[in-house]
This record gives structure tokens, C-alpha cells and sequence, in this order.
């Protein structure tokens, strides 16, 4: 079981009571302001029960309509409008049960009520419920769900403040001098001619047990009760205790809290990625700069190549210049193929030739003849051929006492 911390205020602005419960430590109870209450928490992170006490917290019960039902939060607070002092808006409201057309509903001031969470937020406890004062008091409970509830109040004295916790959801602290009255007027409200309540009794210790059965107005001098000695932070809620951690007080994701435990680490990981960003433009930039210069030369040794037109792309065509600069295939062959043929053909006194034509991807010479007889064009043929090269005669005719032919003269593959 971990610890259990119960926090009581009796009004806005005043000094914290706690009570504090550990495993197999006795319980410690004290008084002071927020920072007295962290020195005697200590370090970590704590959860705890407020008791808001006094006349700041008010209990109503209204009415609605079943089409309402799903609205009542928003619809409930303009029901109190006429009635409480103040705009609307200043008020934080939390609701009960709704059942059969009726919704207990308890309001306080919002901003005296975030003041007191965020004090103690500060010190790291966190708030998961905040109760009113006047529905602590426990009321007697049935024996069983089939019974009927006992009609009772619970009456609790405390430093001068007598809580009154009178139906479901319903009650009221009030100021000790002004409990007599409060009480006739409640009996007048309930109609409690010859029906008194059964009185649950109860205060710190004896003394203040007795002034409260001393206050008690002459009218409830008959009712049956009885007594116990107890705070008011002993008492366990009832299922009928309406919770003011409702709406913007709910409990949430503890982010404050993890944003302090995670703080450091996030800054410094915060600023690796500013400095990681900034080293990064800073190397872009540089980057681009040494591209731009790059450019720069490169249009310039472009300019001495073509002084005139456009520099659209000047390093690919640059390129592609120097490509068709370049020799295709092995075309340093040509010479050696040629000195191996010429001189057959030089050497057939009777053939003339008309053109030799060279091509570079397959090594190949092409050879237009002309001669006067088709036994000297054999014969050229015959020459390559025993030089040990291919010649092949591509074509030939005859005009006259002229034969033409096209031969094609290759290296043999090895």
C-alpha cells in the first residue's frame, strides 16, 4: 500500500491541514501553508484527496428534462443564474447522479479553485479528488440494497465550522454561531413536523463534541442519534459524494510533470537539433557556392570552345563535342588494309580504281572496279584472297568492252 495524503482547507486562502498515512509508519498529521506541506512531503511525485471546507462549496439539486439529459453540463449552470452572485462563468460546476429528472449539481469559484491546485502542483502533488466539506459526513447506510435509507443527517463539528450532510448529494457548511438557525430552517424546509431525522453526530474530540449537541436548536431536542469522535478527513466519501475534479479539473495526463522529469534532456536534444540544422544550411550554402563557381568555369572554358550563341547546358554539349571528336570503332586499321590492297590492285595493269569507301564497325573496305575483261577482276580477287584477306565480289556487269564490279575486302577472323 503506498502512502495516502488528505488535504483539508477550511475556506479559500487558509493554511492546509494534512494527514498523511505510510506502511508501518504512524500517521502524521500537520499544519501550515504549501510550502510547509512539500519540506514535509519531500522529492517525488504524490497524489492526494482535498477537502474543500466552509460555505465554498454549494450543493443543489435541479431539475431537467429527459431530452436535456445529455446536455446537462451546459445547461445546468443557467438554472443558477438568477441566483448566484457574480457572472455565471466565474463558477466551476461538477454533477452528480441524474435520475429521474433531478441532478444534484455543487458549485464553487474556479479561480480560487485552480489557485489552490496550481499551489500545489508547485510543490508536486497531484489533486485526483477534491470533495466538499458539507457531503463528508458519513449518513448511515442501509443493510442491504432491498431496504429502504435510513433517514439521517450526519452533523460534523470541526474549528468552528459544523458541516451538514442531509440527503443524497446534499449539504451545507456553515459557521458554528449560525448552525442553530441553519438546522430550523432546514427542518421547515423538509416539513419535519413529527418526522425528525436520526442525528449522526461527530467532532475531533469531546469538547467540541459537546458544544456542537449544545448548538442544536431546541426542535431536534427529541431526535434519536449518535456520537462518534473523529476528523473530518476519516470519514470515507459515499457513493453519493459529488467530485469537483470534473471538467478542467479532471485528471490528466500528467504532461507538467513529465515535462519537468524530461526538461533537461529536452533542451539539450532541442539545441543538438538546432546546431545540427544550422551546420547543415551552413554546408548548403557553402555548397551552393562552389557549385556556382564550378558553373562559372565551366561557361568560360565553353566560351573558348563557341565564343557565340547559347550556354544552355554547356557541360553536355561539351561533352557530346568531344564525342564526335573522337574516332569510331577501330579506324586506325584502315592504313594497314589499305597497304595490303592498293598495291594488288596497282599491280592488274588493266583495272582502274573508281573509289574505296571504309567502313570503321566492321573493318571492311568497299572497292568500285572497273577493267576490260571479268578475268582481270578474278584475278584481283584471287591476289586479296592469297594475301589472306576475304574478298568477295559484291557485284559486277558489263558495258561494252568495260566490266564494272564491287568488291568487299575484309581481315579473316582468327
Amino acid at each position: 500500500m503506498s502512502e495516502q495524503i488528505t488535504l483539508y482547507i477550511s475556506h479559500y486562502g487558509s493554511d492546509i491541514t494534512w494527514l498523511i498515512r505510510r506502511p508501518e509508519l504512524p500517521d502524521e498529521l500537520g499544519q501550515g501553508d504549501s510550502q510547509a506541506l512539500g519540506q514535509t512531503l519531500g522529492q517525488g511525485n504524490h497524489r492526494a484527496r482535498l477537502i474543500v471546507g466552509g460555505p465554498q462549496v454549494v450543493a443543489r439539486a435541479l431539475s431537467y428534462q429527459e431530452k436535456e439529459k445529455r446536455h446537462l453540463r451546459k445547461l445546468m449552470p443557467f438554472q443558477l443564474e438568477e441566483e448566484v452572485i457574480g457572472d455565471i462563468d466565474q463558477f466551476h460546476f461538477a454533477l452528480g447522479k441524474a435520475q429521474d429528472g433531478l441532478v444534484n449539481v455543487i458549485y464553487t469559484e474556479r479561480a480560487r479553485l485552480a489557485e489552490v491546485f496550481a499551489q500545489l502542483a508547485e510543490i508536486n502533488v497531484e489533486v485526483v479528488q477534491a470533495l466538499p466539506a458539507g457531503l463528508m459526513p458519513e449518513m448511515p447506510q442501509p443493510d442491504s440494497a432491498e431496504d429502504e435509507p435510513t433517514d439521517a443527517w450526519a452533523i460534523h463539528w470541526q474549528d468552528g465550522l459544523v458541516s451538514v450532510h442531509y440527503g443524497p448529494s446534499q449539504g451545507f457548511t456553515v459557521a458554528a454561531n449560525n448552525v442553530s438557525a441553519a438546522l430550523e430552517l432546514l427542518l421547515k424546509a423538509q416539513n419535519r413536523v413529527d418526522k425528525l431525522p436520526h442525528l449522526n453526530l461527530s467532532a475531533p474530540d469531546e469538547n467540541q463534541l459537546e458544544a456542537l449537541e449544545q448548538t442544536l436548536p431546541a426542535s431536534l431536542a427529541e431526535a434519536n442519534g449518535s456520537t462518534r469522535i473523529c476528523s473530518l478527513w476519516d470519514f470515507e466519501p459515499g457513493t453519493d459524494c459529488i467530485d469537483l475534479c470534473q471538467g478542467e479539473f479532471s485528471q490528466r495526463l500528467p504532461i507538467e510533470r513529465w515535462w519537468k522529469a524530461w526538461r533537461t534532456v529536452a533542451i539539450a536534444g532541442a539545441a543538438a537539433v538546432v546546431v545540427y540544422i544550422a551546420t547543415l544550411l551552413i554546408s548548403i550554402n557553402q555548397l551552393q557556392n562552389q557549385n556556382l563557381e564550378i558553373r562559372k568555369d565551366i561557361e568560360q572554358v565553353f566560351r573558348t570552345v563557341v565564343p557565340n550563341g547559347p550556354a544552355n547546358d554547356p557541360e553536355r554539349r561539351l561533352r557530346i563535342m568531344a564525342r564526335d571528336l573522337q574516332p569510331q570503332g577501330e579506324g586506325s586499321q584502315v592504313l594497314p588494309l589499305l597497304a595490303e590492297v592498293l598495291p594488288k590492285v596497282q599491280s592488274q595493269g588493266d583495272i582502274n580504281l573508281k573509289g574505296v569507301y571504309y567502313t570503321a564497325e566492321s573493318d571492311e573496305l568497299s572497292l568500285n572496279l572497273q577493267a576490260g575483261t571479268f578475268n582481270a577482276i578474278e584475278s584481283l580477287r584471287g591476289g586479296i584472297e592469297s594475301a589472306g584477306l576475304s574478298a568477295e565480289l559484291l557485284s559486277a556487269s558489263a558495258q561494252g568492252d568495260t566490266h564494272s564490279a564491287r568488291m568487299k575486302v575484309k581481315r579473316e577472323l582468327p
